[in-house]
């Protein structure tokens, strides 16, 4: 992902269903409400490698007995073939042998009898070239969050899994659901008989461990610096695999349910993972077994060794329930899962009952409400238990009791309905379905939080006054050529929690003239391999040479429900949003700017920064909104931007070509360790820079936060206040005691820009929808021009001349040096932090007309201070930068 272009979800993910599926940091939420299924959406799959000791090894474990049964009597023979396979699996080879194919085929065929889906699964499998002693890696290509049928509602099920629950396609009939990479740099052993020779790696037997990562057998557990993370690095990051939901300690705690011992991101989390003592437990496998499957949890976290993947020492290699070791020995052969490992599949719903409803409708004429159910078990049901439960009242985390009734067959299919009277449908009701099978493992539709907490379908029967929500901010402000064609695209979340969306809109003026309205048109969209599922789009297209500098577009965004009573929202509220077309300045070899002139405001355009001089600074500066706005788009985003109008001619002297400005950040940190792409990488800063007249842009430096700097971040967490869904948010005000110097290359290694190119340069501050902080401040802008001179401020020449060195203080020692022009005993310094308050006031002595006094200042917070000697009626000033 690109600069942190993440978001979090509202851990409540509610209000009446229509609750748009925002961003998340919080792992287990708390039932305090219409508590409903989250949207349904996608993201993009990961991988497992596996690797081969490179040692010679023993052990061939056949083929379950149900894959030979009707083959010749010689059960490891090369032409046996499964008969009636319980899935169907579809391969699309890449540069595969013809040996390799038939191996890799009678490892699909295995699993085809072993696992039940509808759905055929799609199979990528790429024969590759990779390093030495890797046999392969494969994976889910993707992974889907609540869909129709999941139990665990806040878990990520690998598609391939999640079709065979809903029964049905969920991603495009022609995209992979698992992707396979192998490695054609081994001496591999093609057969099919499981007689591999010493010195040579089994095929069939690498195939076989990988596919169950894609089935299944995977999850996000990692360690990063020290710490453990159970997030995937995507949308709803903090989110676990539904593998992942199944591991527990020695303890029995539950990694993703014990966030009180084991946060994420904590060294307590990393000890977990480490430490030898981890296990899948599920209730099939313990029915079946009376046992849990210990895993890999060695001291040095690798994912391509630890948890997913089972103890060696519990799990020999070349024994019965040894596939998922980590590593294959040459001249051993495993062609089947084991029984253990086939127990844990059905506990990952691969042997389940899929419930499965579409939501009823909120309708505003009271009538009798029909409820229908579609129930398929992949076993017996326990005649009678499928049941709707529903309730007339918020269910809360203390009362959860509802009425309980029992749906009918619909003839021997598999729907169950039921009709709930006019007289009781009026109003709002919460709801969920229930079967049970012979094993006595209970299915809900909506399923249940990781917790165990059921959610709730919300239905509302009742007149609709409720107008629909827009989700929107703008991703353009300006325009900075004319002569090229250029777009206004627009992306908008637009949702109804009653009626559905009946019309949805731009509405734009030109200078004010009015122009045709556009459609808003509903679809998928995906950013950074997260697919929205509504999201309403279009796109205003300006022609080259249509516009001109000066020129106005004005729009807004209207929705009306389908309500009778047509209700409408528009966006903004009130007023339009504005993109301005602006022409560029003429091109420069350097800028510098102290933002002490306001005319200077005019050297910049774009929104949510000004050139500005708050409370407590005593000059000019570049500021963003202080605080700055939560995010508003349709991913929960907002970005506000301040680009320079005059595009820099690169220098040739990479010395030369250098960004160099003093600044205060305090926007909200992501969590400890994060970097700009991950999920946990919150709202940032970032300046980049654009060679085509601000159509694309590339980062200049990597985004970052108030976590960039210590004292920036003690500074914000110092005064945190509560604020949207449990977030905090930051009350602290930046001060110039909080400026800070950067200074950045713009032809770094691996740069994109060369010499020569006139670059466009801005500043942007890009926001998700929870916490915020005070924001951004830029002053003393220097771009290709040689660093300021030390000292900060000139004195009064009749006074004598005061100097502080070295100016920046990095040690806490400094010498003061005053050369007076009258004759005093001596002066009076008075230190003054950013707010006007004297820290620090000393007497020095003078000899002759002299100061030489060495002052230490290792117990004084970094920042930028106001020394005042006093000499009689005279002050002389300096400005000092204290780094500790």
């Amino acid at each position: 992902m690109t600069c942190g272009n993440v978001f979090r979800v509202i851990s409540a993910i509610g209000l009446l269903g229509a609750q748009l599926c925002l961003a998340q940091k919080n792992s287990s939420p708390t039932l305090t409400g219409p508590v409903t299924k989250p949207v349904s959406l996608s993201i993009q799959g990961n991988k497992i490698s596996y690797y081969s000791t490179g040692q010679d090894g023993s052990g061939h474990v056949p083929a379950p007995a149900s894959f030979l049964r009707q083959t010749s009597s010689n059960r490891y023979a090369v032409a046996a073939r499964p008969l009636a396979p319980t899935a169907q699996f579809i391969v699309n080879y890449t540069n595969f042998t013809a040996e390799a194919r038939r191996a890799f085929q009678y490892a699909v065929d295995i699993w085809s009898t072993l696992i039940v889906s509808p759905v055929p699964i799609r199979i990528q499998a790429n024969w590759v070239s990779q390093e030495p002693n890797l046999l392969g890696s494969a994976g889910p290509a993707s992974y889907r969050y609540s869909f129709d049928g999941s139990q665990k509602v806040r878990a990520f099920y690998p598609v391939a899994l999640a079709e065979k629950i809903a029964r049905r396609e969920l991603n495009n009939p022609t995209d992979p659901d698992i992707i396979a990479d192998f490695n054609r740099n081994n001496n591999w052993y093609y057969g099919t008989d499981g007689k591999t020779p010493k010195g040579q790696t089994d095929l069939v037997t690498a195939v076989l461990h990988e596919l169950a990562h894609g089935l299944g057998f995977i999850g996000f557990f990692s360690v990063e610096s020290g710490k453990g993370d159970q997030g995937n690095g995507q949308y709803l990051a903090d989110l676990p695999s539904v593998y992942d939901c199944f591991i527990e300690n020695g303890l029995r705690k539950r990694l993703i349910t014990s966030q009180a011992d084991y946060p994420n991101n904590s060294i307590a989390l990393n000890r977990q993972l480490t430490g030898g003592d981890l296990y899948l437990n599920g209730t099939v496998l313990r029915q079946t077994s009376g046992l849990r499957l210990k895993l890999n949890a060695q001291a040095q976290f690798d994912r391509a060794a630890n948890v997913y993947h089972l103890n060696e020492d519990i799990y020999p290699t070349g024994t019965i329930n040894s596939l998922m070791s980590a590593r294959l020995a040459q001249g051993q052969s495993m062609h089947t899962p084991g029984p253990l490992v086939l127990a844990f599949f059905s506990d990952l719903e691969w042997k389940t009952t899929s419930v499965l409803h579409e939501p009823v409708l909120n309708v505003e004429e009271n009538r009798d409400f029909v409820f229908s159910v579609r129930v398929i078990s992949d076993t017996t049901l326990i005649p009678g238990s499928v049941r709707l439960f529903y309730r007339k009242s918020v269910p809360t985390a203390k009362d959860t009791v509802a009425t309980a009734v029992s749906p009918v067959r619909v003839g021997s299919t598999d729907e169950y309905r039921y009709t709930l009277p006019a007289s009781q449908a009026s109003g709002d009701t919460w709801y969920y379905f229930q079967a049970q099978d012979a094993s006595e493992r209970t299915f809900t539709n909506p399923g249940k939080f990781t917790t165990g907490s059921q959610t709730w379908h919300h239905m509302r029967v009742g007149p609709d006054n409720t107008p629909p929500v827009i989700q929107y901010s703008p991703s353009k402000y300006t325009i900075l050529s004319t002569t090229v064609a250029d777009s206004l695209p627009i992306y908008a979340r637009i949702a109804d929690d009653r009626s559905g969306i009946g019309a949805a809109y731009v509405e734009y003026q030109i200078n004010g003239v009015a122009q045709p309205s556009r459609q808003l048109r509903y679809g998928r969209r995906t950013v950074n391999n997260a697919i929205y599922d509504s999201v309403y789009s279009t796109r205003i297209d300006f022609p080259a040479n249509s516009l001109k500098a000066g020129d106005r577009l004005t729009y807004r965004i209207v929705a009306r429900d389908s309500s009778r009573s047509k209700n409408q929202q528009v966006n903004p509220v009130t007023g339009f949003h504005e993109l301005r077309v602006v022409a560029p300045q003429p091109v420069r070899d350097q800028y510098i700017n102290t933002f002490d002139n306001v005319a200077t405001a005019g050297d910049f355009a774009g929104s949510g920064f000004s050139l500005a001089t708050p409370v407590g600074f005593g000059s000019g500066a570049i500021h963003s909104e202080h605080p700055y706005r939560n995010g508003a788009d349709f991913r929960g985003q907002s970005s506000f931007e301040y680009v320079l109008l005059s595009p820099i001619r690169i220098k040739a002297n990479p010395d030369s070509a250098v960004i160099r400005f003093d600044e205060v950040v305090l926007v909200e940190p992501g969590t400890p360790g994060s970097k700009p792409g991950d999920a946990t990488f919150y709202d940032y800063v970032v300046v980049e820079g654009s060679t085509d007249n601000g159509r694309t842009w590339t980062a200049l430096v990597d985004a970052y936060s108030s976590a960039d700097k210590t004292d920036w971040l003690t500074a914000y967490k110092a005064k945190l206040i509560s604020g949207l869904d449990g977030e905090q948010n930051s009350e602290t005000i930046g001060v110039p005691a909080l400026l800070r110097h950067r200074d950045i290359s713009i032809l770094k290694p691996g740069s994109p820009f060369r010499a020569g190119d006139q670059l466009l340069i801005r500043f942007r501050l890009v926001s998700d929808q929870l916490a915020y902080g005070w924001g951004w401040a830029v002053d003393n802008l220097r771009i290709q021009a040689p660093p300021a001179p030390l000292v900060l401020a000139e004195e009064p020449a009749s006074a004598g001349v005061f100097l502080v060195y070295p100016n920046p203080v990095t040690n806490g020692a400094v010498q003061v040096n005053v050369d007076l022009t009258t004759n005093v005993s001596d002066v009076q310094l008075r230190m003054i932090g950013p707010t006007g308050q004297v820290l620090r006031q000393q007497t020095l002595p003078v000899s002759g007309k002299k100061v030489r006094q060495q002052l230490d200042l290792s117990h004084m917070a970094s920042g930028l201070y106001i020394w005042q000697l006093a000499v009689g009626d005279a002050v002389l000033t300096q400005k000092v930068l204290l780094v500790n």
